[in-house]
């Protein structure tokens, strides 16, 4: 399986807010949310976010065979 951008600029860009969001959220507002396992899944989701928007490739779109770029 290789890995190739499968990204639409757009989509990354949206991806980049979402995950800094997110992952901010998780790590300055622990107390709003209450259960550390919440708060880490949380993390996770902006930190894999963030690597999507970085490298341009996201596995979800790979197994499922959406490619958003223009080609």
């Amino acid at each position: 399986m290789a890995i190739t951008s499968n990204l639409n600029p757009l989509d990354r860009s949206i991806r980049g807010v979402i995950g800094i969001s997110i992952t901010a959220f998780a790590l300055f507002n622990g107390d709003l949310i209450g259960d550390v396992f919440i708060e880490v899944l949380l993390g996770t989701f902006g930190l894999l976010n963030l690597i999507s928007l970085f490298t341009g490739w996201c596995p979800v779109y790979q197994l499922a065979g959406i490619d958003t770029r223009k080609h």
